[in-house]
């Protein structure tokens, strides 16, 4: 028997596998979640960078707030993705489809992030910032920043999911490090480049 003959079987199944599996995308669907504890706290174990989210809503009222939600998605065009919790006053502006400008903290700006994680109503009071031309506020010497235009928003359980155009980027010193939160706290050990 040929190694052409012993690989048939073989692929064959396996196709078979794959493609019953395609049939049928919602399988294991009636399996329950995990709870939103034991889910919070594997998601802890990952590392992320440190972002806070700045727009502008309808009313003119400048809104941020602190996120680790964030990627990229697609370098043509180039798009960003920042989850958003539903019950933040941000997220209606979002839905309303208005520009906003993420911005990456640099390690020496815990004090930054917890600000716009608070509930205080003036988040932007003794921050230094500017409005860009989108109408967005623009925090000032951040890790780096990119303005986005409103692309796609969708609906992600207690969360939305906003996707945003890249109209314009910033960009800081290359020696400033990332703000890196893990296990729900902020790490205070400074990378090297050994």
């Amino acid at each position: 028997m040929s190694i052409r003959e012993l690989r048939t079987p073989h692929v064959t199944a396996h196709r078979h596998m794959l493609e019953a599996s395609s049939d049928h995308p919602s399988r294991g669907t009636s399996r329950p979640s995990v709870s939103g504890a034991v889910f919070r706290s594997a998601l802890s174990q990952l590392a992320a960078g440190t972002s806070i989210v700045t727009l502008c809503d309808q009313d003119g009222h400048k809104l941020g707030l602190t996120a680790t939600a964030v990627t990229s998605v697609s370098l043509d065009p180039p798009l960003v993705l920042v989850c958003i919790d539903n019950r933040a006053r941000t997220a209606a502006a979002l839905k309303a489809h208005t520009p906003f400008v993420l911005h990456f903290l640099a390690a020496d700006q815990e004090s930054l992030a917890r600000r716009f994680a608070s509930p205080i109503p003036n988040k932007f009071d003794g921050v230094a910032h500017y409005l860009t031309a989108n109408g967005c506020p623009q925090l000032e010497d951040v890790l780096a920043s990119v303005e986005c235009v409103p692309y796609q928003v969708h609906p992600g359980g207690d969360h939305i999911i906003v996707i945003g155009r890249v109209v314009e980027v910033h960009v800081g010193g290359d020696d400033l490090l990332p703000l890196i939160y893990f296990r729900s706290q902020f790490l205070k050990r400074s990378i090297t480049n050994d």
